[in-house]
């Protein structure tokens, strides 16, 4: 389905409300950004090709993260590899950069001709700056016309990118929620295969939970593997099974009741 074009105040509003409803229909962030690039291209008033470039805090390593066609994805990448552009020199100083004819353009090095083999002939990054904090990423905008991004044009494309910041910082946070679900229930797995790992050694060497859980640690560090690693193999090679990923159910006490022991975290995660 077309997107209608962004050619007013009445349009600004419909265009934050279609951002909203993306962020709540996709499930991850390359899907939502995938929309973005998408509604990018064809929302402001001049035929537009679209991505959104994304980096590390340290601004290393730039990838596009969401491209509108395979042609710019690739002429992405050719500017990564040169090492200078409009997109890059954004991603830096948080400034917009934009270039209205490659042909009259001595600024960024190399990019220039690289344009100019791609077919794109007018450019505009604008930083993607989400509330509290740094330049996230850059989404850029190319035409194969001159002049495309004009006054008119570029103070459109501004409130595009700002409510587009403000929709990737609320992406961006529910990625970190995400993660940091998936860290921890990745902890709690490694801790239930170590608890399956100290029972076994407890059970067979008759010796306290300290006593199982040092000579864990020990096989560990002799054989440089991670604890978890280890606890798996050996419960795997006394039991003939591979542990259960499921953390085991409370232990009972021989006074009954639930076993409050507690182990020593190992660190590993």
């Amino acid at each position: 389905m077309t997107q209608p074009r962004f050619a007013g105040p009445g349009d600004g509003e419909r265009l934050l409300a279609r951002l909203q409803t993306l962020l709540l229909e996709a499930d991850r962030l390359d899907e939502f950004l995938r929309e973005l690039v998408g509604l990018a291209a064809t929302s402001l008033p001049v035929p537009a090709h679209c991505s959104v470039t994304l980096t590390a805090e340290d601004h290393s390593h730039p990838y596009t993260a969401a491209a509108s066609d395979e042609l710019v994805e690739r002429f992405d990448r050719r500017q990564y590899e040169a090492g200078e552009g409009p997109c890059l020199r954004t991603l830096r100083t948080g400034v917009p950069h934009r270039i209205d004819d490659v042909d009259h353009e001595d600024r960024f090095g190399t990019f220039p001709d690289l344009a100019r083999e791609i077919g794109m002939r007018s450019m505009l990054a604008l930083p993607l700056s989400p509330p509290r904090r740094r330049v996230a990423g850059v989404m850029n905008l190319y035409s194969t016309g001159t002049r495309s991004f004009t006054e008119p044009v570029r103070e459109q494309a501004v409130v595009l990118a700002g409510h587009a910041s403000g929709a990737l910082g609320v992406a961006l946070k529910f990625a970190g929620q995400l993660q940091f679900s998936m860290d921890l229930q990745r902890a709690i797995v490694s801790r239930a295969v170590i608890d399956q790992a100290l029972g076994v050694i407890m059970a067979g060497r008759r010796c306290t939970a300290d006593e199982a859980f040092e000579l864990l640690t020990r096989a560990s560090q002799r054989r440089n593997m991670k604890l978890r690693d280890v606890a798996a193999e050996f419960v795997t090679g006394v039991t003939g099974e591979p542990p259960s990923p499921r953390p085991p159910a409370p232990r009972r006490s021989p006074l009954g009741g639930e076993d409050t022991t507690t182990f020593r975290s190992s660190g590993d995660g």
